[in-house]
């Protein structure tokens, strides 16, 4: 797929986030009619397989495709299980299994008791377990939902017995693998809503006057505007570096990990930095409900600890570094791969 396809396919989607009811969709948690009807666009249109191979049905994308997608969703604040499911058909797809058409969510491999994103939103979830890909059917009575969370996020009750696929996985395909895809995913999706809130503070600070002049004229806002660009700015860039890696490796090798690593990590703590600022500059006016600000800062919130915290992704590239014969954290990130 060359860079004209892959901008039209990213425009398509734009255009449908566009126009679909987003808004309401997000008070529903991503269920309903107007979810329904936007889930159906998004599979008729061929974005549910982007990374499936032609042979299924899909465009045969490469995996660090759909970061740009994820991050485009996440700008919009969709509540869909959009990223996932790509995600979960190219794996499958690369299992040589043909992906259903379902809404997939993805259980942790190293951490199966975690709430599972889009739990509630979704037909199905998919585990990497001894080896086997499984996606296995649930339904509303499967999900607890996890108090406090975004788009829909439950604990399976009990083991789904549907069981709709069990084969073996890529060989390549290890539960670290797995993680540090997923955990990639988040990375774009919280640099995507990054950007998003950047906007928000900045259109808000230009159009919001107190003693007579903008907000965005007071130093100590302009103080939190600037940092929520340069957070974003570096956030944006570690998730590029390492979409550039998995470009390189799409096997997921230790080097594409490490990137990993370093891309949840910065991201984690760009969120917590990015959220902050943002209240900060907004006032009270970001935790109403009628403002969009809460949609991204509290998936923000929630994205940092899915597929691992930057606390667990810092020290597993710490004990990777140090268990070298000749510890040294720069060359071995800045080593082309």
């Amino acid at each position: 797929m060359d860079r004209d396809d892959f901008a039209m396919i990213a425009e398509g989607l734009d255009r449908i986030l566009t126009d679909a009811p987003l808004d309401a969709i997000d008070k529903a948690g991503g269920l309903g009619t107007e979810a329904d009807a936007l889930w159906q666009t998004l599979e008729e249109s061929g974005y549910t397989l982007l990374c499936a191979s032609e042979g299924h049905g899909g465009s045969g994308a490469a995996l660090a495709d759909i970061l740009p997608l994820a991050a485009l969703a996440a700008r919009h604040a969709a509540a869909a299980p959009l990223a996932d499911t790509i995600l979960a058909t190219g794996l499958l797809s690369a299992a040589g299994q043909q992906p259903p058409a379902l809404r997939i969510g993805l259980i942790d491999p190293l951490a199966p008791d975690a709430p599972i994103a889009h739990a509630s939103q979704s037909n199905a979830v998919l585990s990497l377990e001894d080896g086997r890909l499984r996606l296995m059917r649930i339904e509303s009575g499967d999900i607890r939902s996890v108090h406090q969370t975004e788009d829909g996020a439950g604990k399976l009750l009990r083991q789904p017995a549907d069981v709709l696929v069990d084969c073996a996985a890529p060989e390549w395909l290890i539960p670290d693998a797995f993680r540090a895809l997923a955990a990639l995913i988040r990375a774009s999706q919280m640099a995507g809503a990054m950007e998003a809130v950047l906007g928000l503070s900045l259109d808000y600070t230009r159009d919001r006057e107190q003693f007579g002049r903008p907000l965005a004229k007071f130093q100590a806002i302009q103080h939190h505007l600037s940092d929520i660009a340069c957070e974003t700015a570096a956030a944006m860039a570690a998730v590029e570096m390492a979409g550039d890696a998995l470009c390189a490796d799409a096997k997921v090798g230790p080097r594409v990990i490490d990137e990993i690593a370093i891309a949840k990590t910065r991201c984690g703590e760009a969120a917590s930095r990015v959220a902050a600022a943002a209240h900060q500059a907004h006032g009270a006016m970001g935790f109403t409900r009628e403002y969009a600000l809460g949609r991204y800062t509290r998936r923000l919130w929630q994205w940092q600890d899915e597929f691992g915290s930057e606390t667990e992704w810092a020290e597993l590239l710490g004990k990777a570094v140090l268990a070298d014969n000749e510890p040294r954290l720069w060359p071995r990130i800045s080593q082309p791969i």
